[in-house]
């Protein structure tokens, strides 16, 4: 039942006001951490790389408590995902709205640290929010869209990769290869497909090659079978840190095709639902990463696949986990509920709030009197 105008206002206010307050509670005690946190990172980064995903999940967790207390339920299927959790991987989502990113944070807050050792590969404008100064220190990439500069923003992803990827405790990339929301790329991804006789896709869009090439030509250079066979005869424990182990394909389905947004999840405009989400994941070694167009190929069948199932999905009301009839060697979970670790939650508010409090009393409020000293003496 819907509730009245007035309590529905107080209802969102609320709300916005619990945003706004992790907010400045919350990046400040984050970013103030990495910093004096930063000769650790130096002298022992392996110390820093442990820390500093536990910190990150904290800050998720406000996020996935943003998306569970307006009534908004993530239904998991597919793949059991526990046994390569702590394996390093390449998640790939189907991109519809501003809502996917919570929704991905929402659906492994309670999968241990994994949610911590993620990288995101996101758009250059989220450099610039509240999030991105987090994803900055968090070691995440930032990448321009469109055909100027795509050379050099592809170079500075394999840097990236290079310098951060294969030197931090991170396991996880975070990847949407439609390179943009579905309602912008549809069109022109229609139009590529038939004029190079793809199939024509309705609810996603045919993936971008170049994020996700660099990733495999930096990550899995050493991922054909042949390779591994050789490294493994050879005992290099060098070649277990860097490869890419899985390949795990994230479907995200909104009843009736209505994507949310972030803003609307954050003040609980949009009504409960349920968001079904379903995983598929194959062992790298038996996709064809060393062979371009084959992994294009490969690629292409997967968003194929995706697209069908979204479709009876949308059209029959039939789960994901039902219309995905493909045998794979992982064993598969029972629909579910993904649930919030209240204990886990309880516990990050305490941790941000007293860190919170304590840099105000004896850093921020210092150094504030200070400035306000100097400036009073200067003018």
């Amino acid at each position: 039942m819907d509730l009245p105008l007035p309590l529905r206002l107080l209802r969102y206010s609320l709300r916005i006001a619990y945003v706004i307050f992790n907010n400045i509670i919350t990046i400040p005690s984050y970013i103030t951490w990495t910093l004096l946190l930063f000769p650790v990172k130096c002298l022992a980064p392996n110390i820093f790389w442990t820390l500093e995903p536990v910190f990150f999940k904290g800050l998720l967790a406000f996020i996935t408590f943003w998306v569970s207390s307006g009534g908004y339920r993530i239904m998991e299927s597919g793949d059991q995902l526990d046994k390569i959790l702590n394996a390093k991987a390449i998640l790939l989502v189907n991109h519809q709205s501003t809502s996917d990113v919570p929704v991905v944070m929402a659906s492994f807050q309670p999968k241990g640290l994994v949610v911590g050792h993620m990288m995101w590969i996101m758009d250059y404008v989220f450099k610039f929010t509240n999030f991105g100064w987090i994803s900055y220190f968090h070691g995440d990439f930032f990448i321009q869209q469109g055909k100027v500069g795509r050379e050099e923003q592809l170079t500075l992803l394999g840097k990236h990769l290079s310098s951060i990827f294969k030197k931090s405790l991170q396991k996880w990339i975070i990847l949407f290869p439609e390179g943009g929301f579905l309602r912008k790329r549809r069109k022109r991804s229609q139009d590529f497909a038939k004029k190079h006789d793809y199939p024509v896709l309705q609810h996603v869009t045919l993936p971008r090659l170049g994020a996700i090439q660099v990733v495999i030509n930096t990550l899995c250079e050493n991922n054909h079978p042949s390779v591994v066979e050789k490294q493994q005869s050879k005992e290099d424990p060098s070649s277990k840190l860097t490869r890419i182990d899985w390949i795990v394909d994230m479907t995200i389905g909104y009843p009736q095709a209505e994507p949310l947004d972030l803003h609307g999840i954050c003040i609980g405009y949009w009504a409960p639902r349920d968001i079904s989400v379903h995983y598929r994941v194959y062992p790298i070694n038996q996709v064809p990463t060393h062979n371009t167009e084959l992994f294009t190929h490969w690629l292409y069948d997967r968003y194929h696949e995706k697209d069908k199932f979204l479709e009876q999905f949308y059209t029959n009301n039939v789960n994901l986990e039902d219309s995905d009839k493909e045998q794979r060697q992982q064993p598969r979970m029972k629909r579910q509920s993904v649930d919030l670790d209240l204990i886990s939650l309880l516990f990050f508010h305490l941790f941000y709030a007293t860190s919170g409090y304590v840099f105000w009393c004896y850093l921020y409020s210092p150094v504030f009197s200070i400035v306000s000293s100097c400036l009073a003496f200067l003018f």
